[in-house]
């Protein structure tokens, strides 16, 4: 599964612009007065303007070379302030062959960076905000974990990744991964407790289908590419 687009609510637009084209290098390739749009190698993210939604966050992650943990955590420390947990800033995800760094950006939203080391994406570049390569997580807080886990492999046939069914769940693969969790559950690694807030999520995936959910402001559509 591969995850194509975001589209995210925010009422710190100019904040967020002046983030991440700024301080992370992304390039915006849309806005307005009322949007903005990122784009990363694989995935495009929008920010909409939203003056309801004053406290809204999100966590998601960016994949990056597998072999540039060292370096991406570098590059972060020289922008951002990492979120340390017992004193570490970084954290080894044996189970997943993974590493990580987390920080935030100035609306709040967690940011992960991370290095899976079963994909095939070293480089031999040199660091730089055109290394995020795209987003492989997104964040889902949601009432019950397993129901939600069920509608979204029943409409998308996307296997699980990981975890009990109950206080967390990866869904999809390491090229992007539904991350589920139950809502008023604290966000890895020292965050403040997930809440529900708007969004759509436009996917790549082997089902082209579109989710829509009663008692969740989510959407998810996928495509086949």
């Amino acid at each position: 599964m591969q995850i194509k687009e975001l589209i995210l609510y925010t009422n710190s637009l100019g904040k967020l612009k002046d983030f991440y084209y700024e301080t992370l290098g992304m390039n915006v390739i849309q806005e307005s007065e009322t949007s903005i749009t990122l784009q990363s190698r694989l995935t495009n993210i929008t920010f909409n303007l939203s003056n309801n939604l004053k406290d809204s966050f999100y966590h998601f992650a960016f994949n990056i070379p597998e072999n540039q943990f060292r370096e991406a955590k570098d590059w972060a420390k020289q922008r951002v302030e990492l979120i340390k947990l017992k004193n570490e800033d970084e954290f080894d995800f044996k189970s997943w062959n993974a590493h990580s760094v987390y920080f935030y950006d100035p609306a709040g939203n967690i940011i992960e960076l991370i290095a899976r080391h079963n994909l095939k994406n070293s480089s031999q570049n040199i660091f730089t905000g055109n290394s995020l390569l795209g987003v492989s997580e997104i964040g889902c807080p949601v009432h019950k974990v397993k129901e939600f886990y069920e509608i979204l492999n029943d409409t998308f046939n996307i296997p699980s990744f990981s975890g009990d069914m109950k206080t967390f769940t990866a869904a999809g693969n390491d090229d992007g991964l539904f991350i589920i969790v139950p809502q008023r559950r604290k966000w890895f690694p020292d965050c403040p407790e997930a809440r529900i807030f708007p969004m759509t999520v436009k996917i790549i995936s082997e089902e082209v289908n579109e989710l829509k959910l009663k008692d969740l402001p989510y959407k998810i559509i996928s495509v086949i590419e």
